[in-house]
């Protein structure tokens, strides 16, 4: 006898738990899901949606949606790696990978500037810029930058009162030194005037909280440039028996790495109402910046000389994860010229496309 077959009923999701859903899902799978129906594209397209679900990428403790970015030099394309996959076990093997290229053809001399919102901001040796966002894989090009012999001093930023994105970047035009600002709401560049603390700053800025900052050489000053009201400033550290600091961002507020002579080692300080330490890190004599994050149980991803490794601050112990970003598998197989050339960056997969800006 033949069975008569019935069809199954479509399953059909309430629009209100398709919107809590949705949010939570990786950046890949969004793309695929586009593909649904009109109405599933309109959403995850909407600024309302890509606000959403990057606050609640930044927001999960442990981190499934950031990854490290690893560069050795402009002429090595930048490799990357999970941020999970690093701090959620003791393996010493790193899944590399590497980073989608913007122009489709895996040129080199490109220098990563700094990550926001998902989006890199990269120059190429012709002082070229784009914003470019990895995990969509969609870049786009900045205006061209008029008066720029050498380009020494770089930042990314953006302003969340006024959804802005700004490059910042000092030029030498022939034996005079010029502050440049790239705004994403004008698309244009524009000069302005540097203030004297400038000079001997160091050569990458971080970004916290609508200010780029700026450390001055081995002086106990911060410089910042503040975006909105376009204006520099300065904060002076108030540490004691402090050699020198490299400002960086952990937990989302401005830090400072100091090198202590007396422990022989480091200290972070992290700005939030005040200036407070919140690790001694002993032993460590080649870290090149500050921790790039603090995980859930105290760990601290750190880049000591030219490993990448993870600080036990409980214990004080240095776990060293045996690779190096020159791409080969174990430390030991690196060349040792390689030592102290080698940037990190960690950026968390959003939606936010570049076209829009």
């Amino acid at each position: 006898m033949e069975i008569e077959s019935s069809s199954q009923p479509s399953l059909h999701l309430p629009e209100e738990i398709i919107g809590e859903i949705l949010p939570r899902l990786p950046v890949k799978s969004l793309l695929r899901f586009r593909c649904v129906s009109k109405s599933w594209r309109s959403l995850i397209g909407s600024k309302r949606f890509i606000k959403t679900h990057h606050q609640n990428s930044m927001q999960n403790p442990s981190f499934p949606q950031q990854r490290v970015i690893t560069q050795k030099n402009s002429d090595e394309w930048p490799m990357q790696c999970s941020l999970l996959s690093i701090l959620s076990g003791p393996t010493n093997t790193i899944p590399l990978s590497p980073l989608a290229d913007p122009t489709n053809t895996t040129v080199t001399g490109y220098e990563i500037i700094g990550c926001c919102n998902g989006l890199l901001c990269i120059v190429n040796d012709e002082n070229i810029f784009q914003l470019w966002n990895p995990s969509t894989r969609i870049s786009k090009k900045l205006t061209e930058i008029s008066n720029a012999d050498i380009i020494y001093h770089l930042g990314f930023g953006w302003d969340e009162s006024i959804d802005e994105y700004m490059v910042f970047v000092i030029v030498d035009d022939y034996n005079s030194s010029l502050g440049k600002v790239y705004s994403s709401k004008t698309k244009s560049w524009k000069t302005i005037e540097l203030c004297d603390d400038l000079d001997c700053c160091w050569p990458r800025d971080v970004f916290v909280g609508g200010k780029l900052y700026l450390k001055n050489g081995f002086e106990k000053v911060i410089i910042f440039w503040d975006l909105k009201s376009e204006v520099f400033g300065r904060i002076e550290l108030p540490f004691d028996q402090e050699v020198y600091g490299i400002v960086g961002v952990l937990g989302g507020f401005l830090c400072v790495l100091c090198f202590n002579d007396e422990i022989r080692g480091y200290r972070v300080w992290v700005m939030k109402e005040s200036w407070e330490k919140v690790v001694t890190l002993s032993h460590l004599l080649e870290l090149l910046q500050p921790p790039l994050v603090k995980g859930l149980n105290g760990d601290i991803l750190v880049n000591c000389g030219s490993i990448l490794g993870v600080y036990d601050c409980r214990d004080n112990v240095f776990r060293d994860l045996s690779y190096c970003p020159c791409y080969q598998v174990t430390r030991i197989s690196c060349h040792e010229d390689c030592v102290g050339l080698f940037s990190h960056d960690v950026y968390v997969e959003s939606l936010v496309s570049p076209e829009d800006l």
